[in-house]
């Protein structure tokens, strides 16, 4: 096959060593794999007539037989994805699509469709007002965690331990951004008393890993990049079920499920169409199993 992997790294920076891995895995299986930086893309659009240029060199969208899209998208609209747009249209499958990208960035909308399908969530609210603040105190206590609907890596994720923090903390974000909305939501403590989340990896309808992860001593997020502990996990069969109900319904064919595994069953938290590799790979790799191995063999088995 020929692989096509598009990432969001710059020009000025090399790639993460898990996508160099990827190509290097991918290539030792006998495939063909070119990696992009989007941004080195350069696209003609005429009447009946589209050009795609990399580095300067006119390339054939249709000669690949599937994209792996691990661009990250950091803005609220799909801007970014005239590159994948072209590759779609000469019949190349893209892994994950815009669509369900889109669906799975926007945290509040996330919320509402896991709502819908009776998914045990993280209660949340939206502030847009001032006014709000005193209508949430009365069904939420502290701590509260408070995120924007958009974000990733725990980026957009405080913790306010009471009220003069909250009110604080949303009059200096609307102070740089009036028009953002706020999601606030309880503090959701696991069943072993620690702040520990769980991340479960799938991929084509395959739970392929999964793992715990536990806070450091320095952030209440659970976060790899933050510091956060990892260990492989084992799932029940209520958790793996519901993992897969979630990622089918956003219709991402990667996805990283994150739960908090309660006394009252997994309570969900979010879903990440572009699941970093390193926290999982290094909780998972053994001598038999490599993460990325294996989502090499599952690009494999997708058919043009």
């Amino acid at each position: 096959m020929k692989i096509g992997i598009l990432t969001a790294t710059i020009t000025e920076s090399d790639h993460f060593p898990n996508i160099i891995a990827l190509k290097t895995i991918g290539e030792q299986k006998g495939h063909c794999v070119d990696v992009f930086k989007n941004g080195e893309f350069t696209l003609l659009v005429a009447k009946g007539y589209t050009k795609v240029c990399y580095a300067g060199k006119e390339i054939n969208t249709g000669d690949y037989d599937i994209i792996l899209n691990r661009l990250s998208v950091r803005e609220k609209s799909n801007a970014e994805y005239y590159i994948i747009n072209e590759f779609s249209k000469a019949g190349v499958p893209v892994i994950n699509s815009p669509e369900s990208i889109m669906k799975a960035r926007n945290k509040l909308y996330s919320l509402q469709l896991m709502s819908s399908m009776g998914i045990n969530i993280s209660r949340s609210a939206v502030i847009r007002r001032p006014e709000d603040v005193s209508v949430i105190l009365k069904d939420f206590t502290y701590p509260m965690v408070i995120k924007n609907i958009f974000g990733s890596l725990g980026s957009s994720s405080l913790i306010v331990y009471d009220t003069k923090q909250l009110v604080s903390t949303i009059d200096y974000i609307w102070n740089i951004n009036r028009n953002e909305i706020f999601l606030i939501q309880d503090f959701i403590r696991s069943s072993d008393g620690k702040t520990t989340d769980y991340r479960v990896f799938v991929m084509g309808g395959e739970i392929i890993a999964s793992m715990k992860r536990t806070n450091s001593d320095n952030d209440f997020r659970a976060n790899y990049k933050r510091g956060a502990k990892v260990e492989p996990a084992l799932l029940t069969e209520t958790e793996s079920e519901q993992c897969l109900k979630v990622s089918e319904v956003f219709g991402l064919e990667i996805a990283g499920v994150d739960f908090i595994r309660t006394e009252c069953g997994p309570v969900f938290l979010e879903i990440n169409s572009n699941p970093g590799l390193e926290g999982i790979r290094s909780a998972t790799r053994t001598g038999s199993f490599d993460i990325l191995e294996k989502i090499i063999d599952k690009l494999g088995e997708y058919k043009k």
